[in-house]
């Protein structure tokens, strides 16, 4: 029954792990060719202030067709691609030119990747990535273009630097900035939120496929929680707060007794029996990690009146990958509730540190 426990707690951490950001691709493939405009926005990418270096800005973005020149090239997606002012009909491909244009998703992103297909040896010898945060320039990098005549694919890609707009320009070392090109497999993704700390798992609601030990009196809580008390049908929970990155963990127990004393417990192994009014989920090496006065029914550890974190007094490094368990164990001295115990347990609570 623990393997089943086991398992069903590494199902849940790792669905809590999976990033919430909605991430912009643009491949252009879904266009016919030709005259876009002076916008583009495909797969949540939005381009936009095109400079070509010759009229006036902004100009027209265009879709090339590069079914023949491209196709060579690795990781193309036929048939199309993003050019810039001018295009050649059919899967020929023009040499078009571009001083600069921008691109933006409309969320904060820390990563771009995009292929150009670069008539080589043609205007400047570098292509620069700007990252803008509104209107503070955070950050650049560049790419040096090839000598070579006739198109070469250059696959761009920059992380680390978060923005809200990314302006793509040619460096003016050469030629007065302009770079002779077409853009595919354009990708933008943003910061990935930080994980929660960990899951709750072991609750007492008689739901729990992963528990094997029922609620002593068949006094089972509500979905997620742990047993029924005398106070709460519901069963008390325990929750987890702030991000194991920034060492800020915090367990949260509710729904239990008014003024009742709890203490917060870890253990370093998983194991199901009874407990009290309850089912105790967490063995091995055990520790009593504070000892609270609820209020109003609930309490956390650590609190303002605290001067250690939860993995300092766990003694347990942040980063080490160690997994630890938690529940909190309170006083529940209602004699004619669930005898002859007094004391009942939360649901648990799993962090990896």
């Amino acid at each position: 029954m623990l393997n089943r426990l086991s398992a069903a707690i590494a199902a849940l951490l790792v669905a809590s792990t999976l990033p919430a950001h909605a991430n912009g691709t643009a491949r252009f493939d879904t266009f016919t060719e030709g005259l876009l405009g002076q916008t583009v926005t495909d797969g949540g990418v939005t381009f936009s202030n095109l400079d070509v270096g010759f009229g006036t800005a902004p100009n027209d973005f265009v879709c090339e067709n590069g079914a023949t020149d491209f196709a060579a090239f690795a990781g193309f997606t036929p048939p199309n691609a993003l050019g810039f002012s001018g295009w050649v009909p059919g899967p020929q491909s023009a040499y078009t030119s571009v001083v600069s244009f921008e691109l933006t998703t409309g969320q904060v992103e820390d990563h771009v990747s995009m292929d150009f297909y670069v008539a080589g040896g043609v205007g400047t010898n570098a292509i620069v990535f700007e990252g803008w945060m509104g209107t503070t320039l955070v950050g650049s990098t560049s790419f040096t273009l090839p000598t070579t005549i006739f198109f070469q694919k250059v696959s761009a890609s920059w992380s680390g630097v978060a923005f809200d707009r990314l302006v793509v320009r040619g460096n003016p070392a050469v030629g007065g900035g302009h770079f002779y090109a077409s853009v595919d497999n354009v990708v933008l993704t943003g910061p990935v939120p930080p994980p929660p700390p960990g899951v709750r798992f072991c609750a007492g609601d008689g739901a729990d496929p992963a528990v094997t030990v029922d609620c002593p009196c068949g006094n089972f809580g509500l979905a997620g929680n742990g047993c029924a008390n005398s106070v709460n049908a519901n069963g008390a929970a325990l929750d987890l707060g702030g991000h194991v990155a920034t060492d800020d963990v915090t367990l949260l127990g509710t729904g239990m007794p008014a003024t009742a004393s709890c203490i917060y417990l870890q253990g370093t192994q998983l194991e199901l029996e009874t407990f009290g009014d309850g089912v105790r989920c967490l063995g091995g090496t055990l520790l009593r990690m504070r000892t609270k006065s609820n209020v109003a029914g609930a309490s956390q550890f650590p609190d303002s009146t605290d001067t250690v974190t939860l993995s300092q007094r766990g003694g347990v490094a942040v980063g080490s990958g160690a997994t630890r368990y938690y529940q909190t164990y309170y006083r529940n001295s209602a004699a004619q509730f669930c005898p002859p115990e007094t004391f009942n347990v939360t649901n648990g609570a799993v962090v990896v540190w």
